[in-house]
């Protein structure tokens, strides 16, 4: 459509523009000659309801949103076993983008590059691809020839709103798309042909169990070995306390935060220095200012890369501006996305306690259940749709306040979560793991009765000498175990290393995990 769109040039304006003055996103445009001024080159616009008019891009967002998900499920699980072959697989959940495989070729440093190319084209261009058409004035006859008269009070009839419809976004969206979808296709040739992944299901249990199976031929009940003592205690280490990592991904959140502050506070004093944050400067764009209106176009500043956008094509140098502006804010979701899929994985587990966890269960279940990934998924659908009208390129590149404030706050508030999760300490007396399949393959020694894929974590019928003291053992199993008795000394409570290497024969090479 985008390509069909640039080859057949600019169009005539439609009859519900004709002898108006419309409102283009932040773009002020008049025909008085609709016969002979063509709508703008590369655009098409089409005329919606109000609601439609701020819904359809909303909802274009959520697709682009939910799309990304399921492409970075399938670039994550292939990068994840990439790194379990390699021995150098410690989490189930890791940066994807910035995490490369060595000997995986769709997981490589050059495939990664791709993936986040276009990532951020498709971000880029779905910010680009709609801008709301709003009818602000109706032209009359004035009384010398040739003069006109705005009509502000004007019945504008049905036809008052639209959405027009940019080739460059479009195209810029089509092609984010198809290299992030080459990719993962790529990913899923090729684990057809070397069989690298173990298991599709991102449960951080079903991983450590499908490790297992991969060198055992199937999930083992082991004997634990090298158990210590340990007093029951009420709460668990902080994932700060655990992974180190987790401080540097909320430091660069916080960056990010800092960062958009910086752009935020630079347009504010610009905008007032050249007399633009003013209501007056709103109602000369539109006269019966709303606040969504004002919300758009208080303190609007304008730097214009296109002289002649009705003949002269250089949308896409809007589409590249976009583009590189929301690679800033995607950085910054990718890093909140890596904690909630640790606290995510560390939920998982923790229901061994209470329910019962099991391997198998629906990856899209556990990401509903999981509050964290639910609430990165939420601004990775408006945090791109409120930028688009803080930083929008038609024509000109418009930057404006309130969206810029909007966005600094969104990313105030993920930075907070962010500090929330990785300092919340879990509660009982069942390790924390966060997604360690070491820690996990070595604290189930039971993986549950065969048919029952459900496993519980407790105090067993079951003694074990450690240190010369008989302490009763701390594990799993497929039925519901005993409750913990407080200050109670119990062993294998600690996750220690796995008590056999997880070593697998990959082209003749032992690579221990």
């Amino acid at each position: 459509m985008a390509i069909y769109i640039i080859r057949a040039g600019p169009l005539p304006i439609p009859h519900w523009l004709a002898f108006r003055a419309a409102l283009i996103g932040p773009v002020g445009v008049t025909w008085l000659e609709p016969s002979i001024a063509p709508y703008m080159i590369d655009h098409r616009v089409y005329g919606v309801s109000n609601a439609a008019m701020v819904i359809i891009p909303v909802l274009l967002q959520v697709a682009i949103a939910s799309i990304s998900l399921a492409l970075d499920s399938i670039h994550s699980t292939t990068l994840r076993w990439a790194l379990w072959r390699e021995g150098r697989l410690r989490h189930n959940t890791n940066l994807r983008l910035f995490t490369f495989s060595k000997e995986h070729g769709p997981n490589a440093w050059p495939a990664n590059l791709v993936s986040s190319l276009g990532l951020a084209l498709t971000y880029g261009g779905a910010s680009m691809t709609m801008f709301p058409v709003t009818v602000t004035a109706v032209f009359g006859y004035g009384e010398r020839a040739g003069s006109y008269i705005y009509n502000f009070d004007a019945d504008f009839g049905p036809d008052r709103f639209g959405i027009s419809f940019n080739a460059w976004g479009l195209l810029g969206l089509g092609i984010g798309l198809l290299l992030q979808s080459t990719i993962c296709t790529w990913c899923l040739i090729h684990d057809a042909s070397e069989h690298v992944v173990g298991t599709w299901n991102s449960n951080p249990l079903a991983t450590a169990r499908a490790s297992q199976r991969l060198l055992h031929g199937a999930e083992t009940n082991r004997n634990r070995q090298n158990l210590t003592l340990s007093e029951t205690t009420t709460r668990q280490p902080s994932m700060l306390a655990t992974i180190p990592a987790a401080r540097t991904i909320t430091n660069g959140i916080w960056a990010i935060f800092a960062l958009q502050t910086v752009i935020t506070i630079a347009v504010s004093i610009v905008a007032s220095v050249q007399g633009k944050a003013t209501l007056d400067r709103v109602r000369a764009l539109e006269d019966n200012a709303d606040f969504l209106t004002v919300w758009r176009y208080f303190g609007l500043l304008a730097v214009q890369y296109n002289a002649g956008f009705r003949r002269l094509r250089m949308e896409w140098a809007g589409l590249l501006i976009q583009s590189c502006f929301l690679s800033i804010l995607l950085f910054g979701l990718h890093l909140a996305d890596v904690l909630a899929g640790l606290t995510r994985d560390e939920a998982i587990w923790r229901r061994a306690t209470t329910t019962g966890a099991s391997p198998e269960s629906n990856s899209f279940l556990d990401g509903l259940r999981s509050w964290p990934t639910c609430f990165v998924f939420v601004f990775k659908a408006i945090v791109p749709w409120i930028s688009s009208f803080g930083v929008a390129c038609i024509i000109k590149l418009f930057l404006a306040i309130l969206p810029l404030v909007t966005v600094s706050v969104l990313f105030l508030i993920l930075a907070g979560c962010a500090e929330y999760i990785i300092r919340y300490q879990p509660k009982g007396p069942q390790p924390a793991t966060y997604g360690d399949v070491r820690a996990l393959a070595a604290l189930v020694d039971d993986w549950g009765d065969e048919g029952n894929s459900t496993i519980f974590w407790g105090v067993k019928d079951q003694y074990e000498y450690v240190q010369g003291v008989r302490a009763q053992l701390a594990g799993t199993s497929g039925r519901r175990l005993a409750d913990w008795q407080p200050g109670r000394t119990y062993a294998g409570l600690e996750a220690q290393a796995k008590t056999e290497s997880m070593a697998v024969v990959n082209q003749g090479r032992e690579v221990i995990c």
